[in-house]
């Protein structure tokens, strides 16, 4: 990508106007203006390597952000990266130019070109325990540490969760698991700070691309298999019963168990509402 670079007086101006990629920034109080050249190496390095020549400034955190951030680098050719205590980066952002391809790790990049050839990368962030990437049509997608594909992040930037192991999952949200999706791998758990509306406070992605949400307990409240059908037996026979008597030929999708009623995603994108009862209360629209 050709980088254009403006003269002194102008990246001045821009960058002391520029606002951080980081969620902290709003806080003024809680920042430190610094000199670039006082950053850790391996953070100086890091820029002149990868943007050789640009003009920038650096903003030092008095307290480190959620994902680990002290270092906040601001670029003349609009880049924003955002570097923990040791210099390593946390968050590169490219506003609307293409993050360059040998700081994306290689899993990531041949997802992406595999199932999105016209767009680019324009924004990662490393959470320390998964990468959240988006894309050039604000796309928001999550990936593992290891570069493996989680799911498209519906909810934005949403730091609310914490990724945890699987085996502090409740018993019966294992059993639901090993049960219906023996040969499923769990890709990934985070946990809620805050139950959501329905209960919710596990949020786990299946390798077969499942993601299934549970309660405290372990029950279910929202299942998602994406263009997949939910197997029968986690579906009540009530609510079954009806979609195969009116919709014989599309599958049902999701199923999100809501505390008064039950929402009902099908193949066709047709929401279904019915009550705790199963029965059929109204089409969403």
């Amino acid at each position: 990508m050709k980088k254009t670079f403006l003269t002194s007086l102008m990246a001045l101006s821009i960058l002391l106007s520029t606002v951080s990629c980081d969620s902290n920034d709003d806080a003024t109080a809680d920042k430190t203006v610094i000199e670039p050249t006082t950053l850790p190496t391996t953070a100086k390095t890091f820029t002149e390597t990868y943007f050789p020549n640009a003009v920038y400034k650096a903003v030092k955190l008095n307290i480190p952000s959620y994902n680990g951030t002290v270092y906040d680098v601001s670029l003349a050719n609009g880049f924003e990266i955002d570097f923990d205590a040791n210099g390593n980066w946390t968050e590169i952002d490219g506003g609307n130019n293409p993050i360059p391809t040998a700081l994306i790790p290689e899993k990531i990049n041949a997802y992406i070109a595999a199932n999105y050839p016209g767009l680019f990368v324009v924004q990662i962030e490393n959470e320390k325990t998964k990468y959240d990437v988006e894309l050039s049509n604000d796309l928001d997608l999550v990936f593992t540490m290891q570069g493996d594909f989680v799911r498209i992040d519906h909810d934005g930037d949403n730091h609310n969760e914490v990724v945890v192991n699987p085996t502090t999952l409740p018993a019966a949200a294992t059993t639901l698991i090993s049960t219906h999706f023996p040969d499923a791998v769990i890709r990934l758990v985070e946990k809620k700070n805050i139950a959501a509306l329905n209960g919710a406070i596990y949020d786990v992605s299946l390798s077969n691309g499942f993601e299934i949400d549970f309660d405290a307990n372990g029950n279910w409240t929202e299942i998602d298999g994406g263009r997949l059908a939910i197997p029968n037996a986690l579906v009540p026979e009530k609510i079954a019963a009806y979609v195969t008597a009116n919709y014989p030929a599309l599958l049902l999708t999701a199923i999100d168990k809501e505390r008064t009623y039950y929402d009902v995603e099908l193949s066709n994108d047709l929401d279904l509402v019915f009550d705790l009862q199963g029965n059929f209360l109204r089409i969403d629209k």
